[in-house]
């Protein structure tokens, strides 16, 4: 059987991007990682089950809550009561990432601006004790179905809307962390031997999620409280959705949001652009950060920006 190939523009463009890629980047992940609900379980005792039923694990270095399980044993664990009763939630290690730089606090006003399927909206409920105001909103209905059940199911309590974020108000009050986790194009998807995960893929997709990337930062910039932390992820590597976002909304911004530099240990982590297509970038980009794939890890990029207490 001929091995498929990934789309030849998105090749030739990633070359700019990540000129020396690691080999296992788009292949199948033989790993699967999962988060321990410490809203229902200690780390300790989701441990101890995991020894007792003899599925062996991996700690994550630089999250506390999360393991990695092979394949098999990772099918297991999908298929047991433990998953189904919320004890343990399957997520990518990248997806762990923009709530631990958000770092959501008990008793905060915090919204989830593209918060289905759910994951991140509700690591965030873990991370808060479910303590504070937590805010998911979804604009596409279809999706909400999903969003309230991962919900359900991890114990998290969160007041769930269905707004286009772009134009989202609140009147009760700022809010003190907001994630932007964008829809995107997806390219840290990417897997060869499977064109459905690239098959709507396209230059012209690209410019149109940009275009609704900047409108949801933006936004999401004029909900944020004086002091408040926001954090923008895609899942893709295209400089048009990256950094090109973050650059063009330096510039619109009010002047009292600032880039701040993401600091992660234990991350693989590659550059950030500089320049796209002969348009050079603001120079703080350098403090965003992109996610380097490999055989556990999808390609990922995020940023953090903070707005001051005074302007």
């Amino acid at each position: 059987m001929a091995q498929e190939l990934l789309p030849a523009d998105f090749e030739i463009r990633l070359k700019g991007i990540l000129p020396q890629r690691p080999a296992a980047a788009f292949g199948p992940k033989q790993f699967q990682a999962f988060r321990i609900n410490t809203l229902k379980i200690s780390v300790d005792d989701a441990l101890a089950l995991l020894i007792e039923r003899k599925i062996d694990f991996e700690r994550v270095t630089f999250c506390p809550y999360a393991v990695i399980i092979a394949k098999t044993s990772a099918e297991e664990l999908l298929r047991s009561d433990l998953v189904d009763n919320g004890l343990f939630y399957a997520q990518g290690l990248q997806s762990l990432l923009p709530v631990m730089i958000l770092d959501p606090k008990p008793g905060q006003r915090v919204l989830d601006l593209c918060a289905a399927p759910g994951s991140k909206t509700s690591q965030i409920a873990m991370l808060m004790h479910n303590e504070g105001y937590l805010k998911a909103n979804e604009p596409i209905r279809q999706r909400l179905y999903r969003l309230k059940s991962v919900l359900q199911l991890t114990g998290s309590k969160a007041q769930i809307s269905s707004t286009d974020g772009r134009r989202l108000k609140e009147h009760a009050g700022l809010y003190d962390r907001i994630l932007v986790d964008a829809p995107c194009s997806s390219e840290g998807r990417f897997v060869v031997n499977e064109p459905k995960s690239f098959a709507y893929w396209s230059v012209r997709k690209i410019k149109e999620m940009s275009h609704k990337q900047k409108g949801l930062l933006l936004n999401a910039s004029r909900l944020l409280a004086p002091g408040g932390t926001l954090v923008y992820s895609t899942c893709t590597f295209a400089p048009e959705e990256n950094e090109e976002v973050v650059d063009w909304f330096l510039r619109k911004a009010d002047s009292s949001i600032d880039l701040m530099p993401v600091i992660m240990e234990g991350v693989a982590t590659y550059p950030c652009l500089n320049q796209w297509h002969e348009r050079d970038f603001d120079p703080r980009i350098k403090g965003a950060v992109r996610i380097l794939p490999d055989e556990r890890m999808e390609g990922f990029f995020i940023a953090k920006f903070v707005k001051s207490l005074y302007k």
